[in-house]
This record gives structure tokens, C-alpha cells and sequence, in this order.
């Protein structure tokens, strides 16, 4: 009988024990996010804090995002997709409904980042956002006065008026590789919504983007970047945290939201249907939208917090940059790009093939698009 209990207390022992092991284990959370978007302390400090493993996987577009989303190798806990993909992730059930109660600052979330991201995001439910920005022009001062233009000249016309244009291809144009982004600029630039959904006005941006587009050095996610600090090109258009990244390290660079308006976006996060640590992926998402950390994020990117209360922690010279944190005037030429039908998305898409693949030189993107 002795010998039966001691059988049975070192069971238990070694059960507890066994339990503990378990339970302290390092977790494993796989995070897929834009390329360079995230303070890296940030990730280190979150794996120590919670005993967790982070998988980090980046994306520079929308196309690369989709290859690796749907790779059926990968499997993620949390997702950073552009909010302009949303809706057609959540009708297709890809993504989770939110419970907005396991995040402790949601109260403090900019209530005009919040009305935006309703247009894509109804109610929302899917979605929280992590930064929100602008899609602009970088011009290298220095390089487009040597072509007689003055660096003063704040408009689209810069890219889209052919007298403007021709001048600055002897210095160089790098355009980031999105279509909607570009397609946004374009319709801008003629005085249309961004959201049109007009046949003839879509057209028109198209034919102006196929005449843009034979006189640029390139279409590329992210190339534009570097080559303006290294006066590769003096104009680039793109988002403005990648650009305004590189006005800190170079007087010569300024980047300017266009005087007839801007894009403006919101990436978001995100928890796929299929992510197998749902748990944890609440607590990092929850841990991202922390005042302090948010607003790292905020100085280590250049983009704007949509968190209130990390703006005490935003260094001043980036929260008082009015094309980082846009002042209401700025803010009142922004435009949110909502969902567009499945018809509109068409005539872009063909109209953007035409365009890139007119001269020969551009014709890389696949002829249908999942978003």
C-alpha cells in the first residue's frame, strides 16, 4: 500500500510539473505587417512581457500581401492589410468580428480616423486602426530647380501636366507601384471624386495615367525612397511616412500633400478566421493601442498615431509637422477611398493594364486582382 501511494503522489508530482512546463512554454505569435512599419523594441519588449515567440513576416503592396495571405503554407494570429481591402476580407469571412471590450484604450482612438475607416469598416467591427497617412509627392528641392522648376509649385500638376512633367524625367520620377493610389492622384488632379464611380471620368484619369506613366523612370513599392536621398530622382510620389523618413535625413527633401487634395489612408489590424492563437493576438493588438507604445510607433515611422493619447508621447517636431499630423485645413482636402463595386474595380483594373503596359516597359501586374 506504501508503495501504491508513493506511486500515485509521484504521478501527481510529475503532472504538475508537466503542467507547469506547459504553461510557461513560450507561445508563438505570427504577425504579418508592411515592411518596416513597426518600432522593432517594440516586438522585443511584447515577446519578453508575455513569454511569446513572434513570426514576423512583411509585405510592400497589396499584391505581395495577397500571395502571402493566401499561401496555404502560412497561417497568421494578426494582419496589418490596407482598410481599403477590408470589407471584401470580412464578406468572404476571412477575417474575425472584433470584441472591442478586450481593448482597454479603444475610447481613445481619433473619432476622425474612426469616420473614415466607417466608410470601409461599417460599425466598426473588423477592424482596429494602427496608422493612417497620406499619398503624396517627395520633391529633392536641389534637383527640380536645376530643371527650372520651382520646388514651391505644391500640386499634382508636378506628375500630371505634361509641360511639368517632361522637364522633371531629366532628373527622374519614381511612382510607388498601387494602382488605386495612383488612380486617386489622377482623379484629384481633374477635379473628380476619388470614389467615382462615373465611366467617363474613370477613363479619363486612365488615358492621363498611360501618358504619365510613358514619361516616369518606374513603377515600384518602394525604390522611390532611396532614390530621392540619393538624387536618383527628384520626384517621387508615395506614402508619406516612407518620404518624410527620408526628409529627416536630407534638407533637400520635402514631402507635400498636393494642393487639390490627397488620398488619405488607414492600415489596420486585423485577426484572420484562421489564426491559430486568437487569444494572444487580442493582447498584442491591445498592447499596440497602449498610449506610449503607439506613439514609438508614431516617431519610428513618421505616420500618424490614431491613438489620442499617445500624442503626449510623439516627438514635437513630427506632431507639429502639419504633413504628419495634417491641420484641419489640411485635413478638409483628404479624401478615404471607400469600397468600390466589383463593375468600377474592373474598368480601373483593365484601364491601369492599358496604361502600365502601353509602352512595354511596365506590364508586370496580373490581369485580375483578388481586391
Amino acid at each position: 500500500m506504501p508503495n501504491l501511494i508513493k506511486a500515485i503522489l509521484s504521478l501527481t508530482l510529475f503532472a504538475c510539473v508537466f503542467a507547469h512546463q506547459a504553461h510557461s512554454a513560450p507561445q508563438t505569435l505570427r504577425v504579418l505587417n508592411w515592411g518596416e512599419y513597426i518600432d522593432p523594441d517594440v516586438l522585443k519588449e511584447f515577446e519578453q512581457a508575455n513569454n511569446v515567440t513572434i513570426e514576423y513576416a512583411e509585405f510592400n503592396s497589396v499584391d505581395e500581401f495577397t500571395e502571402i495571405f493566401f499561401n496555404p503554407n502560412n497561417q497568421f494570429d494578426v494582419i496589418f492589410p490596407a482598410s481599403a481591402i477590408i470589407r471584401i476580407m470580412a464578406d468572404n469571412d476571412l477575417i474575425i468580428p472584433l470584441d472591442k471590450a478586450r481593448f482597454k484604450n479603444f475610447s481613445s482612438l481619433n473619432p476622425v480616423v474612426m469616420n473614415g475607416l466607417e466608410l470601409l469598416d461599417t460599425g466598426n467591427v473588423y477592424s482596429i486602426p494602427y496608422m493612417w497617412g497620406t499619398t503624396g509627392i517627395g520633391i529633392n528641392t536641389k534637383e527640380v530647380q536645376k530643371v527650372g522648376i520651382d520646388p514651391s509649385n505644391h500640386s499634382w500638376g508636378l506628375l500630371f501636366d505634361s509641360a511639368y512633367r517632361k522637364k522633371l524625367s531629366k532628373c527622374g520620377i519614381g511612382i510607388v507601384n498601387e494602382r488605386d493610389e495612383i488612380f486617386a492622384a489622377a482623379l484629384k488632379y481633374l477635379g473628380y471624386s476619388i470614389n467615382t464611380s462615373s465611366k467617363s471620368e474613370l477613363q479619363s484619369a486612365g488615358q492621363l495615367l498611360k501618358e504619365t506613366i510613358a514619361d516616369i523612370n518606374y513603377l515600384h513599392s518602394t525604390q522611390y525612397t532611396d532614390d530621392l536621398k540619393e538624387n536618383k530622382i527628384c520626384l517621387g510620389v508615395g506614402y508619406s511616412g516612407d518620404i518624410l523618413t527620408e526628409v529627416a535625413e536630407n534638407p533637400d527633401l520635402q514631402y507635400v500633400i498636393p494642393k487639390e487634395g490627397a488620398a488619405m489612408w488607414i492600415d489596420i489590424m486585423a485577426i484572420p478566421k484562421n489564426a491559430p492563437n486568437k487569444d494572444m493576438a487580442y493582447t498584442f493588438i491591445d498592447y499596440m493601442m497602449g498610449a506610449q507604445v503607439s506613439g514609438r510607433n508614431s516617431n519610428y515611422t513618421a505616420y500618424p498615431s490614431p491613438m489620442l493619447n499617445a500624442q503626449q508621447y510623439v516627438d514635437e517636431e513630427i506632431l507639429n509637422d502639419p504633413t504628419i499630423y495634417p491641420n484641419a485645413q489640411t485635413l478638409a482636402g483628404l479624401q478615404m477611398m471607400a469600397p468600390k463595386e466589383r463593375q468600377v474595380n474592373r474598368i480601373k483594373h483593365r484601364l491601369w493594364v492599358k496604361a502600365i503596359c502601353s509602352n512595354g516597359k511596365w506590364c508586370s501586374v496580373p490581369m485580375q486582382s483578388y481586391f
